[in-house]
């Protein structure tokens, strides 16, 4: 899955989530620090966030963080997939943790 792909995936998860909570992108916007504008461009997949922009989204829309990354593939296979085989994820070399 190539990276604007995610961008528009999580987005399009906060989008519904927003919705089901019946708040608008300026509340959402309010609570996070940002304008309206920035949350339009989340949720469209046109900007990429940061790791805590993202942790603080989930916060405000009271849904895991999980919930917005689930599934989420970067290449043939997830680095969940990887945790799961025992596979140093990329960076790491063999039977060294960090």
């Amino acid at each position: 899955m190539r990276d604007k792909e995610i961008y528009r995936l999580i987005g399009r998860r906060l989008r519904v989530r927003r919705r089901l909570l019946e708040m608008t992108q300026g509340q959402v916007a309010m609570r996070c620090g940002l304008t309206f504008q920035q949350i339009q461009k989340y949720e469209a997949g046109i900007t990429a966030m940061p790791l805590a922009r993202l942790v603080a989204l989930a916060e405000v829309l009271k849904t895991p963080l999980e919930a917005l990354v689930q599934d989420l593939k970067c290449g043939e296979i997830s680095p969940i997939e990887e945790l799961r085989e025992g596979r140093p994820l990329m960076g790491e070399s063999q039977g060294m943790v960090a």
